[in-house]
């Protein structure tokens, strides 16, 4: 098992405590409106517990970097140190709103090893006796509850810098554009390196390490140059290739209670995945075939071993392992050019190294 480095815990606390201070405020504001609008709330608190909170780590690091170069103490309250913490709450809120609304694309019933709103929306329904089609009205209130996760992100951020405002910006678009182009690619079932790489750019490698970082260097006392940002893409991108083929190794290999989630939904999804795509390159005929039932919802445990075992006899879960590697190698190389106290730059490295070698 993977230990998370300590500097995770640090930035996770500081940044659990924001988002906790804001929905309870949030809570207490609209619960005197109607006691009904806690539901929400409440379940936005629910859902935004248990993450890795890797986003604010890898802002709220980077920012500790940029402040420190330029002669500030990270530890001493300022405005600065405030608005590092509230964008890395930010970017968990982001990925709340994500996770609500990926596992509704999905039809996942579990997050985080507890049940998805939407599930949990469509089974009060039923419960409580109120009318509706259960369905509908599930996703209904899982899709504003994300939304309403999304407006709370916003709202944590705006103001800060008009360089951090315009990063934000541009992640957001990014992150609904890859989206997009995951079930594009899945629903067209032809699986390739290139695609899979492009969704995992878009959807891991910018909006998990990449952009956070820039965000949080923007809020550094100078701002960030075009230099500095170009060096983060450098160390960040191969650590968000390296993040995301972990996770498509996890979604079929992984322990369902450590990852929280089904283990082989992803090829039941039909995720176009790198993993994937190798193993479509090298298969024989026979194996083909079976690479073929990967997108059936109805494939049971039987087909996912079967799947599995090709993914291994054609060496694919092996090379994704060896290119997970290479990536963090790449990395290290690159975080030598971060222009951080060594302290900050190992923390980072050690980030990294988690993110590749996480066993959940």
């Amino acid at each position: 098992m993977t230990t998370a480095p300590p500097e995770l815990a640090i930035a996770g606390d500081l940044i659990d405590a924001r988002v906790l201070d804001v929905l309870a405020r949030e809570r207490e504001r609209w619960r005197e409106v109607d006691p009904r609008l806690d539901d929400a709330i409440s379940e936005l608190v629910r859902m935004s517990g248990g993450g890795k909170r890797l986003r604010a780590a890898f802002c709220f690091w980077t920012w500790a970097g940029s402040h420190d170069a330029a002669g500030g103490d990270i530890h001493e309250p300022s405005d600065e140190r405030t608005a590092a913490i509230d964008a890395g709450a930010a970017f968990e809120l982001l990925q709340t709103f994500a996770l609500i609304h990926d596992d509704i694309m999905d039809d996942a019933d579990r997050r985080r090893g507890l049940p998805t709103i939407h599930t949990t929306a469509a089974e009060k329904l039923v419960n409580d006796g109120l009318i509706g089609e259960p369905r509908r009205f599930g996703e209904g209130v899982a899709i504003l509850i994300g939304d309403l996760s999304h407006v709370y992100a916003d709202r944590l951020i705006s103001g800060r810098s008009e360089q951090a405002q315009a990063l934000w910006d541009e992640l957001r678009i990014e992150l609904n554009l890859g989206q997009y182009l995951d079930m594009r690619a899945a629903s067209e079932h032809e699986p390739d390196r290139q695609t899979a790489q492009r969704v995992a750019t878009f959807k891991t490698a910018l909006y998990t390490i990449v952009r956070p970082m820039q965000v949080g260097a923007a809020l550094g006392r100078n701002g960030a140059s075009d230099e500095l940002l170009a060096t983060i893409d450098t160390f960040g991108r191969p650590v968000g290739q390296a993040f995301q083929l972990r996770d498509d190794l996890l979604g079929v290999v992984g322990e369902k209670d450590r990852v929280g989630k089904p283990v082989g939904d992803d090829l039941r999804e039909g995720k176009a995945t790198e993993l994937v795509a190798i193993a479509c390159e090298n298969a024989t005929d026979s194996q083909q075939k079976v690479l073929r039932t990967i997108g059936q919802r109805d494939l049971d445990d039987v087909g996912i071993v079967s799947i599995v075992d090709v993914l291994r006899e054609t060496g694919a879960i092996s090379a994704v392992e060896d290119r997970i590697d290479k990536l963090v190698e790449a990395a290290a190389v690159a975080a030598d050019d971060l222009p951080f106290d060594g302290g900050i730059r190992q923390t980072l490295v050690s980030l990294a190294n988690y993110v590749a070698a996480r066993t959940h």
